[in-house]
Order: structure tokens, then C-alpha cells, then sequence
């Protein structure tokens, strides 16, 4: 409910639900807590599809898993107990419940229970458990967030370093050149100085013992010369390490919330290596604009290279001067700021290259770059300089889509006027959502099948609900337990859909599953 407020991120296409993982990706700790109810299930998860027919709270914690966050699970006391009844017998189980506990969240708790490595799990009996719980746990998860974090950059520093040792003697060159170029000249000068001075020690074999002596003086004094020159560039590398991390730290941070752990492997875009590349073109790119020339939808492997990517498809924009901590806002074409911002939403890609960035997207091969069509997508650096906004590419089989569209309208008018709103709503809404992308959002065709959806969306609630306006009910537990009244409104596609009327005080929202019918 509260991902439908105004001020929370949306993105278009996803749900409000869906968004709620977007958000969560960025989190350094995730809590959870599992009392009774799991939850209404959903199916359309947009990019997230591996969570498909999960309720938010599974689908959250299970992504926060997935990702390798810092998760903290708290479970109320009945369902814990209740979970080793079910356990051995899921038959008894049916019989002793207690009110309100959904099986469904019994097996959330199974799955969280049987992970490996196990979460972190605890029962509680009331939310002052959980509040003293808190109070002692957080501080140790933000000291082990703060350790990990000093030692990941650490980690990362001595990779950097590492990496310009191996690079080819012209490629280190060059960096040692544009860092230093007086040391690397001295360096050089004092080198080919020892090369002649061995030279003369080799020819002059049998001379003079003054002569050997001089020569062996002044090479002992170059070599000296060369050891101090060789620990100021060793001096001068260090620096440039470190200020690469300052410009790729947000590229650990996507390596940490946003991919899948790998042990003994780097991520899939191998963070540290852009890392160094990312430096470069930072140094050579401030106060540039970003260059976007493309924008298309492309299928990619979930594992690469033995890597592990974690979508199947994905969003590309290639250009140039991209930069560490780039980001991307899209919007339809000509399109202005969303209403009530003052700018666009940012995001941080997926994937960061300096001439490509990657956002992940569903795999559906036929919606998924339609749901994008007619969207043009901007990069911005961290100064702020954007780039031009570029319209999303793609071959488009529009007679295809076209087809696709009208069929799936007449299939669900027809599910609708034969008594199966809930069998209606999915091709109802691919029939609106293609006439949007095909023909514009104003189009005759669009505000017919949008009309129709919300029709069919309205009917499907309306199903799933037991009691109607002016049904007198009774709850039985929530927040209103023991209240009775008389439904006023129904609230479609809410969760707590009755609007109730007491016979005195004001009036009250509960869900289906919290009331009954008054005898």
C-alpha cells in the first residue's frame, strides 16, 4: 500500500510492488518479519520474473538472499510453533490453525529455514521482542558493514596495483609517463647510464685498478640514484590507486548490493578491472558530455564466462564518455518531468563499460522491447552534464503487434461477458498495454482498451471479495477485531477492501480474510 503513496521511486511498466525490490537493492540491511498472513501473490514481477506467483514479503526476502544482503528474519512465535506442526503433519495442521495463519507463509518459512548458508532467523512473541532485538543487533551489522567495507577497499587498491605490474611494459610505461614523466625521464636517463657504465666495465677488463675503481663508485652511486627514483614511482602508483577508488566506489557498491556473490570470483563486469579503466576516462573526460548514440533491447546470457550476469535480457546504450557513477533516466518521447519532481528519476546501470551500460530487463521477447517503444533514454555524469535524450531502436514486427493486440482484447471481452473476470484480466491488460505502445496513450484504441482492463481489473476484485455494500460484518482479528458494521464502500484492489461503518465512531478498513459475515 505504501509503494502507491506519492514520493515513493516508480519506474513505468513495473509495479508498484515490483519497484519495492528496485528500492531494496540499494539497502545496506533488510528486516523482515513473518507473522500470519503471507500475503496476495502476484505473477507479473516485470524484470523480476524469477518471483513470479510470490507475495511481496517472500519475493523481498528471498531477493535480499539472492543479492547476499545483510538480512535480519524475525518470526512470530505462533508460527514458528505452529510451522512443526504442520511439518509433520500438514493434515492436523488444517484443523488446529489458528486464525489467520496461511499455510502459504509456512512454507515462506520452510524455504527461509532450509537456505544454505541459513539466514539469520529469530521468533519473537510482540514488537517490543523485535525493537530490543534491534537495538543490540544493529550496531554489530553496521560494525561488520563498516569492516567489510575497509577491507573490500583494501582488496581492491592492492588489485589495482597488481593490475599495473602485469600490463604490458608499453601500456605501464605510459601510465608511469603521465603520472610522473620527470621521474620516469630521470629514470630512464640513469638507466641507460648503468647500461654504458657496464659496457666500459666489460671492455675495460685489465685496466687500471683507478679506472675500475671510478667506474665501480659511479655505478654504485647511479644504482643508489635509482633505488630512490624506482620508490617514488612505486610512491606515485599507490597514488593512483587510491584515486581510483575514489572514482569507482559506487562500482564496489553495485559488485556488493546488486550482483549474486561469486566466492573466488569477480562479478561478471569484473568491477575492479573497469575500476582502472573507469579512472582514465574520468581523467580525461571531466567537464565533457556524455556521448549517447544508441539505445536497443538485446537477449544475453545469465552466466558468461563462467560469470554470473542474473537477467536475460537487457536495456543497451552504447556511446562514449561514460564515466564512473554515470546514470540513466528514460521518459516517452518528448515527455517532461513527472509530475510533482523536479527532475527524472536516475538510476545506476547495471553493467558499467565507458562506452556501454547495461540495464536489466525482462527476457519476453515480444513485450518486453514493446513496453519500451517510443522511450528515449538520457545519461548524465556525476557534474551533472547530460547527454542528448536517443529514442529506444528495435525491429518492431508491427504487424505482429497489431495482431497480438486485437486478439488479446477480443479474448478477454470475451472471458469478461462469459463470467471470467479473473481469466480476462491478463490478456485485457496485454490489449491495453500494446494499443499504448503501438498507437499512443491518447488514442481512441488505447482509451477503449483501457477502459475495458479497469473494467475487467474491477470485476476480478470484485470476485475474490465474499460480501458486498450493506453486508453487515463482524471482524475477527486485525487491528479492528471486535468491531462490527455495515460495508459502505468496497475498496477494489485493496488489500483491506471493506471500508466498514460502526454504529458509532468513525469508519474502518479491514480484509477479507479479517471478517465474517454478522449472524
Amino acid at each position: 500500500m505504501m509503494s502507491d503513496e506519492t514520493g515513493f521511486p516508480h519506474v513505468d511498466g513495473m509495479p508498484p510492488y515490483a519497484t519495492c525490490l528496485r528500492v531494496l537493492e540499494e539497502c545496506p540491511l533488510v528486516v523482515g518479519v513473518v507473522d500470519r498472513q503471507y500475503g496476495r501473490p502476484f505473477d507479473d514481477w516485470g524484470p523480476y520474473s524469477q518471483h513470479a506467483g510470490c507475495a511481496p514479503t517472500h519475493a523481498e526476502l528471498r531477493h535480499a538472499l539472492e543479492l547476499g544482503k545483510r538480512v535480519l528474519i524475525y518470526v512470530h512465535d505462533d508460527t514458528w510453533n505452529f510451522y512443526e506442526v504442520w511439518r509433520k503433519n500438514p493434515e492436523a495442521f488444517k484443523t488446529a490453525a489458528p486464525a489467520g495463519l496461511s499455510e502459504a507463509t509456512l512454507k515462506m518459512f520452510e524455504e527461509l529455514k532450509l537456505r544454505s548458508p541459513a539466514p539469520w532467523i529469530e521468533h519473537f512473541a510482540d514488537a517490543s521482542d523485535v525493537i530490543r532485538s534491534l537495538q543490540a543487533e544493529f550496531v554489530n551489522q553496521l560494525y561488520t558493514h563498516l569492516r567489510d567495507r575497509e577491507r573490500q577497499t583494501s582488496d581492491l587498491a592492492s588489485y589495482l596495483l597488481e593490475k599495473v605490474e602485469e600490463a604490458a611494459p608499453a601500456v605501464r610505461e605510459k601510465i608511469e609517463a603521465d603520472l610522473t614523466p620527470a621521474l620516469v625521464s630521470a629514470r630512464d636517463d640513469l638507466q641507460q647510464r648503468l647500461t654504458m657504465i657496464e659496457a666500459e666495465l666489460e671492455k675495460t677488463r685489465g685496466a687500471s685498478d683507478e679506472q675500475l675503481r671510478a667506474l665501480a663508485a659511479e655505478k654504485g652511486a647511479l644504482e643508489a640514484r635509482m633505488g630512490n627514483v624506482q620508490a617514488q614511482v612505486a610512491q606515485m602508483r599507490l597514488m593512483l590507486a587510491k584515486a581510483a577508488l575514489k572514482d569507482v566506489s559506487w562500482l564496489d557498491w553495485v559488485r556488493r548490493t546488486m550482483m549474486p556473490k561469486q566466492p573466488g570470483r569477480i562479478p561478471f563486469h569484473n568491477s575492479a578491472e573497469v575500476a582502472l579503466r573507469g579512472y582514465h576516462a574520468l581523467a580525461g573526460t571531466q567537464g565533457k558530455r556524455p556521448l549517447l548514440k544508441e539505445v536497443t533491447w538485446s537477449k544475453l546470457a545469465y552466466n558468461e564466462g563462467g560469470l554470473h550476469r542474473g537477467y536475460r535480457a537487457g536495456i543497451i546504450l552504447r556511446g562514449s564518455d561514460f564515466v564512473p557513477g554515470a546514470t540513466v533516466a528514460h521518459r516517452r518521447v518528448g515527455e517532461g518531468l513527472p509530475a510533482g519532481n523536479k527532475d527524472y528519476f536516475w538510476h545506476l546501470p547495471n553493467i558499467y563499460f565507458g562506452d556501454y551500460l547495461e540495464l536489466a530487463a525482462s527476457d519476453d521477447e515480444i513485450e518486453s522491447p514493446l513496453s519500451w517503444r517510443n522511450y528515449e533514454y538520457q545519461v548524465k555524469n556525476p557534474e551533472g552534464l547530460v547527454s542528448d535524450w536517443v529514442t529506444l531502436s528495435y525491429p518492431f514486427d508491427m504487424d505482429l503487434l497489431k495482431r497480438l493486440q486485437r486478439e488479446n482484447l477480443e479474448r478477454g471481452e470475451a472471458l469478461l461477458e462469459g463470467g471470467k473476470p479473473a481469466e480476462a484480466v491478463e490478456p485485457l491488460r496485454k490489449g491495453y498495454i500494446f494499443a499504448d505502445r503501438l498507437f499512443g496513450v491518447d488514442d481512441p484504441e488505447t482509451l477503449r482498451a483501457k477502459e475495458i482492463w479497469h473494467r475487467g481489473s474491477d470485476a476480478a476484485a470484485l470476485s475474490r471479495l465474499r460480501f458486498r455494500v450493506g453486508d453487515t460484518l463482524a471482524v475477527r482479528e486485525g487491528p479492528h477485531a471486535g468491531k462490527e458494521g455495515i460495508v459502505d464502500r468496497l475498496l477494489l484492489n485493496h488489500v483491506h477492501a471493506y471500508l466498514i461503518k460502526p454504529g458509532a465512531g468513525e469508519a474502518f478498513q479491514a480484509s477479507d480474510q479479517q471478517v465474517e459475515r454478522l449472524k
